[in-house]
């Protein structure tokens, strides 16, 4: 089946598609609509919830529950209430800066950045969302910085982390611990030679990387060598993010700026999204 429109609502900003198994749903947000989105695969259905902050990342955590990343950090929203709880502060002295891309690691915890609202863009960290094991505190954790706009992340092996920054046109490998922070990029995949910038992606199941390209109208598949496999035109410029979805993982979902939520049945399979593991907190 060729592409096609999954939502035609155009978004400002549509970005952090992401496929929520347990619940069937596809879920995306509007950065600078402020706003969560969400299609059904089953019936086709769209939900939508206002939101008072702008978010950067969706996670899906339990019960129709996901964690969100906002401009004032890490937040649990109840798709049934819209009730929206900050559960840890990041940079909350910084109202120039928001977070941005992030993704659960495969030992479940969120790992999103932060970026600067204007030019000119100012380098800033990388967070995990951890638990002081002895004060019980939910924490955001630094584990690397001198990012520009922290973008597309995806985890190839437990130990390994693909990251993009996007204005530097590249995508870093990192050895990925378990604890503590990153180290220096193992090797990079230079995508400069190709139009438009590298934004949200995410692995197929033989982990090839699929890379949103800002400006530059599609998504494109690379090996992990770097190898160009794929590409899919959108008829929008600005491609944002990209997810595998439905039962079989085998349907690309894409966000774009201005142009909807597409999908492209028949590519992949991709790879189940690592859900957020939650914390021990009462009430939780």
């Amino acid at each position: 089946m060729p592409l096609e429109h999954a939502d035609a609502t155009p978004l400002v900003l549509g970005e952090g598609v992401l496929w929520d198994a347990a619940t069937g749903r596809v879920y995306w947000i509007g950065i600078e609509d402020r706003t969560l989105r969400w299609f059904s695969h089953a019936d086709g259905s769209v939900g939508e919830i206002a939101l008072p902050t702008m978010p950067g990342t969706v996670a899906p955590y339990r019960d129709g529950t996901v964690l969100l990343a906002v401009a004032e950090g890490f937040a649990l929203l109840d798709t049934a209430t819209g009730d929206l709880r900050v559960v840890a502060e990041v940079e909350g002295d910084r109202p120039d800066r928001r977070m941005n891309d992030g993704k659960c690691d495969p030992f479940g915890r969120i790992v999103a950045g932060t970026m600067q609202v204007d030019e000119p863009r100012r380098p800033g960290p990388l967070y995990r969302l951890e638990q002081d094991a002895d004060a019980g505190a939910v924490v955001a954790v630094p584990i690397a910085d001198g990012f520009l706009i922290p973008n597309g992340l995806d985890w190839p092996e437990p130990d390994l982390l693909w990251h993009t920054d996007t204005p530097r046109r590249r995508i870093d490998l990192y050895a990925y611990p378990e604890h503590g922070p990153l180290a220096a990029p193992l090797r990079s995949l230079d995508v400069s030679h190709l139009d438009g910038d590298p934004d949200g992606m995410t692995l197929d199941a033989e982990g090839n990387l699929w890379i949103a390209f800002w400006g530059g109208g599609v998504v494109r598949c690379l090996s992990p060598q770097g190898k160009l496999l794929e590409t899919v035109e959108l008829p929008v410029p600005n491609v944002t993010n990209c997810a595998f979805g439905g039962p079989g993982l085998d349907t690309l979902y894409i966000t774009t700026a201005g142009g909807g939520l597409f999908r492209h049945p028949g590519l992949g399979p991709g790879r189940p999204a690592n859900v957020w593991s939650g914390f021990a907190r009462p009430g939780e």
